[in-house]
């Protein structure tokens, strides 16, 4: 099951995929995530990924990303703890965007 969703334009306000608030906080594991203690974050996905194989892959390019946390796990975060979350579902959307 996909934690993170998308967007596939700009101008869309309902994802293409939505992982909905039934699914594990990336943080703790534990679901659901409650409308009470939410935070979505916005993901910035490189144009460009280079797989391990030395290939490119620039598909997906034009999707907007978010996957969401319990609030109470994401507040207390420094800000590199923040974005070494972020880098692992950046890295996991990269390695799946041809899949999805």
């Amino acid at each position: 099951m996909r934690i993170y969703g998308y967007f596939d334009d700009p101008a869309q306000t309902v994802p293409v995929f939505d992982p909905g608030l039934n699914v594990g906080c990336p943080i703790c594991g534990k679901s659901p995530i409650l409308p009470d203690d939410v935070r979505t974050i916005s993901l910035i996905v490189p144009k460009e990924f280079k797989h391990t194989s030395g290939r490119v892959d620039t598909s997906s390019a034009e999707r907007s990303y978010f996957y969401r946390v319990h609030r109470s796990c994401h507040e207390p975060l420094d800000e590199k703890q923040r974005s070494a979350l972020d880098g692992l579902l950046v890295d996991a959307i990269c390695s799946t965007r041809n899949t999805n």
